[in-house]
């Protein structure tokens, strides 16, 4: 019953997040990535880091209190974002607010600076920055995947972004590993065997199913005491990754009862 619950406030902050104008979001970006920038992807660089877009801070900052009021509606997040929180956003300057934005896109700059003065904790204010750049992020990643050979590239963090898996696939008939970032919603092939938040290459890592679906797999890393839900699209067609994070609550709370954190992402849920 607590994890249909759970499952149903994830679900219900998700749709009130994409309700906040998601498809529009409020930059444009009609960059190409020059010889040199290109270079530097190919040499492992994300594409945030080499040719970040710039944001409109002031329609960001809405969005910011927009998400951190669903975290409080809906219990999300690290640590329930408080009354005295919101209030402390709305009472900030127009300086103040830009410089916030700025601080936390695209890398998190002086977050505990923020932090303090807010009176949160840097895993909420990383919590709410996620969401609320998520939509941005997404969109962008659209723009440099046109530009880009995904197909090329093999690290374990994101090519556009540069965050660490959130979940993976196991695709084709062959059942290639292809692992998605939450927070731009980019798929990218990797190695079947080994941790990608470690880096550990053990071939033999252990995972658990459920007996009623199959298509689920949990990959456990001992070394780092990590996981990875992953879909088998072999065993059901096609999935939408960020729908299957969503029905999935019930395969994080048995891989924390196992002592294992879901991997590289404080922010993410």
């Amino acid at each position: 019953m607590e994890t249909k619950k759970n499952t149903m406030r994830k679900a219900n902050f998700h749709l009130e997040l994409m309700d906040l104008g998601n498809d529009n979001p409020p930059f444009e970006w009609k960059e190409s990535l020059n010889p040199k920038q290109m270079k530097r992807w190919e040499r492992g660089e994300a594409a945030l880091a080499v040719a970040p877009p710039k944001i409109e801070s002031e329609k960001m900052f809405v969005r910011f209190v927009a998400v951190a009021k669903a975290c409080q509606k809906w219990r999300a997040g690290p640590e329930p974002a408080s009354d005295e929180f919101i209030k402390s956003l709305q009472e900030l300057d127009k300086c103040q607010k830009e410089g916030l934005m700025l601080a936390l896109f695209p890398v998190e700059r002086n977050r505990d600076q923020w932090a303090k003065l807010l009176n949160v904790t840097g895993a909420q204010l990383a919590y709410i920055a996620y969401h609320t750049f998520k939509p941005l992020l997404k969109f962008y990643g659209e723009k440099v995947s046109a530009q880009v050979s995904i197909s090329h590239w093999s690290k374990n963090y994101c090519p556009v972004c540069g965050d660490q898996p959130t979940m993976a696939k196991l695709s084709g008939q062959d059942g290639h590993r292809k692992l998605y970032c939450g927070r731009c919603e980019t798929h990218w092939r990797y190695k079947r065997s080994g941790c990608p938040y470690c880096n550990e290459d053990d071939s033999e890592a252990s995972f658990f199913t459920l007996d009623d679906n199959r298509q689920y797999r949990v990959y456990l890393c001992d070394h780092c005491k990590s996981y990875l839900k992953t879909v088998d699209e072999r065993e059901c067609g096609e999935v939408d990754l960020f729908c299957e994070d969503i029905l999935t609550v019930e395969l994080d709370e048995l891989a924390h009862n196992e002592g294992y954190q879901r991997g590289g992402t404080e922010h993410y849920g």
